[in-house]
């Protein structure tokens, strides 16, 4: 039956316990719709109030202004003010609707698979798959005991154990890196039994081709090599490094700029550095970006950096900046050696080597040639590996059906 899956035309319930914004809700709606125009069948199953289908796109630079309503607010409120240590027993409690929920999907309809999106603390899903003898894919983008969460654990050791028992009810996991991947072995799970999927595009919305529309008349870009970030702003990116490097890099080049794409936590702190090295004329602070304007935004920039990032997370932003033909410099993290090669798809350089990351965008300030070559190759790595559908594809592969 293995050999036919690809003709085979299945029902899938897709289980998650997100808030549906943001990145894990492209996420939702990328795999979900992958997995349509292959032919199958998709249900998904949300927390109640929760519609990631509609409420996707908000990531990766406008999260501070994502608005909500609701049961939505009353989520966004609890996840934003409750204790950590009263929002994990929360967590732990969330399992008894969301079981009574999977067991009125599954006892009215057949499915084939059982898709779930890792959550701390949920099992539903792994106890209705058994019971109802049906593949449990389990989609993983954090486990328990990650150092850089922006939430802090109480409860490592309870969590721990929940975690034991789901992973061993899986079919197969799917992770966003190898760092996850490598933190699932060495609580004992075969290495055979999980993949690396990093994330992806959908093809048709990259041509490779940007368009800026009427940004660089706005921003008096013409003529200026423009470097930049885009995303939500934490302390793990080390903008406060970028600045330092971009005010080096101003003794050594002219008509260079620095364009930051987003908001967040530390946005206060950069700005406060740009100050002290007076590179206000040089630097570009966007603010938040509505989601429909991101393309455009993006397609400023000459040259994409990422300072430094977790070690844990696939960069979305990152396959936006392959997808429009934008080279990239980042730090030899895993999330992004799983996807880029040093020299060939990217420069990249030892995590926080700041002489190296200067070099490497000294290399791309002073030779176009090298930008061509560089996001061209990483280009067709992108379109030949990592889009949605090569997702799905995975995920059906690895059910066991």
């Amino acid at each position: 039956m293995i050999n036919n899956i690809e003709n085979k035309k299945l029902n899938i319930l897709y289980h998650h316990r997100t808030q549906g914004r943001g990145a894990e809700g492209v996420h939702i709606t990328s795999i979900v719709r992958a997995l349509e125009s292959m032919g199958h069948s998709v249900k998904v199953l949300s927390p109640p109030g929760i519609d990631p289908l509609s409420n996707a796109g908000n990531a990766p630079v406008d999260k501070s202004d994502v608005n909500t309503r609701g049961i939505d607010s009353l989520w966004k409120f609890i996840s934003r003010n409750i204790p950590n240590f009263l929002f994990e027993f929360i967590e732990i409690f969330y399992n008894f609707p969301a079981m009574r929920q999977l067991e009125k999907e599954l006892s009215g309809s057949k499915y084939d698979i059982i898709y779930e999106r890792y959550a701390f603390y949920l099992i539903a899903g792994a106890v209705k798959s058994k019971k109802y003898n049906i593949p449990l894919v389990l989609e993983a983008n954090e486990v328990n005991g990650i150092k850089d969460r922006a939430r802090r654990q109480t409860f490592p050791w309870l969590c721990n154990r929940f975690e034991r028992y789901l992973f061993k009810q899986c079919n197969s996991i799917h992770t966003v890196s190898s760092y996850l991947k490598n933190m699932i072995v060495a609580q004992g799970v075969l290495g055979d039994k999980i993949h690396v999927a990093a994330n992806a595009i959908d093809p048709e919305k990259f041509a490779g081709e940007k368009d800026t529309g009427d940004l660089i008349e706005k921003f008096s870009l013409k003529g200026e090599t423009v470097i930049g970030f885009a995303g939500w702003f934490d302390e793990w990116d080390r903008l406060d490094l970028l600045v330092d490097i971009f005010n080096n890099l101003t003794k050594k080049h002219n008509n260079i700029k620095l364009l930051l794409i987003g908001d967040g936590e530390v946005l206060g702190s950069v700005r406060k550095k740009i100050s002290e090295y007076n590179l206000e004329s040089d630097t570009i602070l966007t603010g938040a970006v509505r989601r429909d304007q991101v393309h455009q935004y993006l397609s400023l920039l000459d040259i994409a950096v990422f300072t430094h990032s977790n070690e844990f997370g696939s960069p979305v932003v990152m396959f936006e900046f392959m997808g429009l033909k934008i080279p990239v410099v980042a730090p030899k993290l895993l999330p992004i050696t799983d996807v880029l090669e040093d020299n060939k798809t990217a420069l990249l350089f030892d995590i926080l080597d700041m002489a190296g990351l200067e070099e490497a965008l000294d290399r791309l300030i002073r030779d176009k040639e090298l930008r061509k070559r560089i996001s061209d190759s990483a280009y067709e790595v992108l379109m030949e590996k990592h889009t949605w559908t090569e997702n799905a594809k995975s995920i059906i592969k690895s059910s066991g059906i």
